[in-house]
């Protein structure tokens, strides 16, 4: 029995995720929390002994973020038209590398190179965006892909990876 494909919003969300809209959202939170930032530059800019670590800090969650990023798009999109689902290389055990890797490297990166306080929301901003937009993009996936998507999902974690032991009782 063959599929139909989705059309409008649902190709959008089967094509590019739920990513535009945790990138739009977040930009937004982010331009909301400059907005102080600008207000009160004395007060709510990182000064002194803090921001060398700051900057250095940022600085190398970008160095390892953005190459991780780019290395991970692009086996997406090598691998998406010949395989559909894809479960190989970073998605081998989570589900949503590219949004991991915005929250927990690039957007934190940012937030330290620029130094205020306020921005500090901004990568946690972009986890809850996520882990509220993600499920529409997940019930996409498992209407396009059944069963097999059903086992990704049990055998991976949608941020982390799960743990593949099982902890012995204490």
């Amino acid at each position: 029995m063959t599929q139909a494909k989705p059309s409008g919003r649902a190709a959008r969300l089967l094509r590019w995720g739920a990513g535009p809209l945790i990138g739009t959202f977040t930009a937004l939170w982010a331009g909301l929390m400059l907005l102080p930032g600008c207000l009160w530059a004395q007060t709510l800019s990182v000064t002194g002994l803090l921001l060398p670590g700051f900057t250095i800090a940022g600085a190398c969650l970008l160095a390892v973020g953005v190459p991780l990023y780019m290395a991970t798009a692009l086996h997406l999109r090598s691998h998406r038209r010949t395989e559909g689902l894809v479960t190989s290389g970073p998605y081998r055990r989570i589900r949503h590398p590219l949004y991991a890797i915005g929250f927990l490297f690039l957007a934190p990166g940012v937030v330290l190179l620029l130094g205020s306080w306020p921005l500090l929301s901004v990568p946690i901003f972009m986890y809850l965006a996520a882990r509220l937009l993600i499920p529409a993009e997940e019930r996409m996936l498992s209407a396009t892909y059944g069963a097999a998507y059903a086992e990704y999902v049990a055998s991976t974690g949608a941020f982390f990876p799960k743990s593949s032991q099982k902890r012995p009782q204490a």
